[in-house]
């Protein structure tokens, strides 16, 4: 294993609230020292990498990709995300499991986790809640754990069904393993396309009216309340839910939540074709403020990006008829640091919370989150003070992204897995 000194970065340690110019070591894939000067333990040749200028945080952590692997490979597969990842600033992913078929059996599970070894970043798998996300039987979930899943989510689609639902967190709260709920009535959001607001109306497509989600949002955490069990709310979008969560957590509620850098950065005004069309949709000023205080306070706990892969045949169908969803992975780490860091609602420590630690805490990594001796030596350097456009090509294989053009200030250094540079000043080592 290559042992790397990294000297002179800004370490940034939201464990212990540390901001301070140090080194760090790394050796046999952990992180052996952080401190001043040269490793007095170690003997023989290492590499030192002059970290000057730059934010050293642990790896980030992306808790809700989609992969798309197996069955839509022609979007996405696992070494294009990991690909993407690695060059967005990501040590480790979620993969979703609203995959064709879905993950919803052990066997698949491990083979997916077969086939990501050697890829250049760590990629967990979700494993379904139901049985073919279809929302009637609950999935073998102790079996999907004992399989390597680390959450259960039917992502895509809610879990409607009350009974089914509680029964899930009971069997979560055995296993401390999260429920990732993607919070939806779909009976309330009918045929919407958007945002049910005044830009619906003048661009005449049917709207989404925020109730689909906060209905939703306020039965999960009522049913978390009565089981104890751990619920993770996904990509939350709208200012209620942002309220109903802090109110559970004052409850002691065993809640977390996530939004994604479209519902901090755009609103439904933003919208102007399918490349903004995502669910839930691009809500109102209103709530990209309430999801900004809320990512700031504490109620949200983690930034995902949600990143959702279609093919440019299937997003050229129109706002009305392409599919929902977009890509995210390389452009989650610059519009944080953009849109938050820099306008003044978050701290490094809090993006490092947000991105990494509180990621690594839900999703049981142990070994991730932390920068401290005998931790996976999984880290991230940011160049704060780049500044650049979203260019049209991505690492993905698709190019759905509303932030095309786009300026942007910060972006990834290097991305560093094992204590190995897996993606350094712009290309794959």
């Amino acid at each position: 294993m290559p042992r790397l000194l990294i000297q002179n970065a800004l370490v940034i340690d939201p464990a212990r609230k540390l901001e301070k110019k140090l080194n760090l070591f790394i050796e046999d894939g952990l992180i052996k020292s952080v401190g001043t000067g040269y490793p007095g333990t170690a003997r023989g040749s290492f590499e030192i990498y002059d970290a000057s200028g730059l934010w050293l945080m642990p790896g980030l952590i992306d808790m809700h990709v989609h992969t798309r692997e197996p069955g839509m490979e022609t979007a996405e597969d696992l070494k294009s995300s990991a690909r993407a990842a690695a060059a967005g600033g990501f040590t480790s992913i979620l993969a979703m499991a609203n995959t064709e078929p879905p993950v919803d059996n052990p066997a698949l599970i491990r083979r997916l986790r077969a086939k990501a070894e050697g890829l250049p970043v760590n990629i967990y798998f979700s494993a379904a809640v139901t049985c073919g996300r279809s929302g009637r039987d609950l999935a073998d979930l102790e079996a999907l754990k004992n399989a390597g899943a680390r959450a259960f989510t039917d992502d895509g689609a809610c879990v409607a069904d009350f009974g089914l639902l509680k029964k899930a967190l009971r069997l979560a709260k055995k296993l401390k393993t999260p429920v990732m709920e993607h919070a939806e009535s779909l009976a309330l959001t009918g045929s919407g396309i958007m945002h049910d607001c005044a830009r619906a109306r003048r661009l005449k497509v049917p709207g989404i009216p925020r109730e689909a989600e906060v209905f939703m949002v306020l039965r999960d955490l009522l049913l978390a309340g009565s089981t104890g069990g751990p619920l993770h709310l996904q990509h939350v979008s709208c200012r209620e839910s942002a309220r109903l969560v802090t109110a559970a957590k004052k409850a002691g509620f065993n809640v977390t939540a996530e939004t994604c850098p479209h519902y901090f950065t755009l609103t439904c005004e933003n919208v102007k074709d399918a490349a903004f069309k995502m669910k839930p949709p691009l809500r109102e000023g209103s709530d990209r403020a309430a999801l900004k205080k809320g990512l700031a306070d504490g109620t949200i706990d983690v930034i995902a990006s949600d990143h959702a892969p279609h093919s440019a045949a299937e997003k050229a169908k129109g706002l009305l008829k392409a599919p929902f969803g977009v890509i995210g992975l390389e452009t989650t780490l610059g519009l944080a640091l953009t849109e938050l860091f820099y306008k003044g609602s978050v701290s490094r420590i809090r993006l490092a919370e947000l991105m990494s630690a509180n990621p690594a805490r839900i999703l049981g990594l142990k070994k991730k989150g932390r920068l401290a001796p005998g931790m996976d030596a999984d880290l991230t350097l940011i160049d704060p003070l780049a500044r650049y456009r979203v260019p049209p090509r991505f690492y993905s294989k698709s190019v759905n992204s509303p932030f095309v053009g786009r300026r942007l200030k910060g972006r990834v250094a290097a991305t560093i897995v094992g204590g190995r540079f897996v993606f350094r000043d712009g290309r794959f080592l």
